[in-house]
C-alpha cells in the first residue's frame, strides 16, 4: 500500500465584529480548486440560493489567488504555456521523473475548461476546451 496526499484544504474567515463566514478552499490530486463548506454567522450553506456579502466573495476569490501562490512556491517545477488560437500543448520535462504519480495545478486568467493528459515520465500535454490564446501557468508537484 502506498501513501499519496489526495486532497489540501485551506480554511479562512472572513468578516468582522463578531460576523464571520468561513469556507474552505481545496486542491485536489488532480490540481482542481474548488470551494466548499461554506458557513454563514447563523449556520453551513445548504442550496445556491443563499446569499453571501460582495466583501465575502470577494476574500473567497483572495483565499482562491493565495492558493494558487502556495501552490506555485511549493511546486516542483513550474512556467508559463502560451498558447496561439491552440488547444493543447506539451510540457516536456529536463529530466525524467521517476513515475507518473506528479500532480499538476492549471491557473488561467480566463474562464475556459483545462486539463492535463498524457502524463508520462517524460512530460504531459495541457489541453484547453476551445481554441484559446493565452497564457496556462502550470506548477508540478512531486
Amino acid at each position: 500500500m502506498a501513501l499519496e496526499r489526495a486532497v489540501f484544504d485551506f480554511t479562512y474567515r472572513s468578516g468582522s465584529a463578531g460576523t464571520y463566514y468561513y469556507f474552505t478552499i481545496s486542491q485536489d490530486q488532480a490540481g482542481r480548486i474548488t470551494l466548499k463548506n461554506i458557513q454563514t454567522p447563523t449556520g453551513r450553506i445548504i442550496d445556491s440560493q443563499t446569499g453571501v456579502p460582495q466583501s465575502v466573495v470577494d476574500d473567497i476569490d483572495l483565499a482562491i489567488q493565495q492558493v494558487e501562490n502556495f501552490v506555485a512556491q511549493t511546486s516542483a517545477i513550474n512556467g508559463n504555456l502560451v498558447f496561439a488560437a491552440q488547444t493543447s500543448q506539451n510540457v516536456a520535462f529536463a529530466v525524467p521523473f521517476v513515475g507518473t504519480s506528479y500532480r499538476v495545478q492549471l491557473a488561467l486568467a480566463d474562464f475556459i475548461p483545462a486539463r492535463v493528459v498524457g502524463k508520462t515520465t517524460t512530460g504531459f500535454t495541457v489541453e484547453v476546451g476551445v481554441t484559446y490564446t493565452g497564457v496556462v501557468g502550470y506548477d508540478v508537484f512531486v
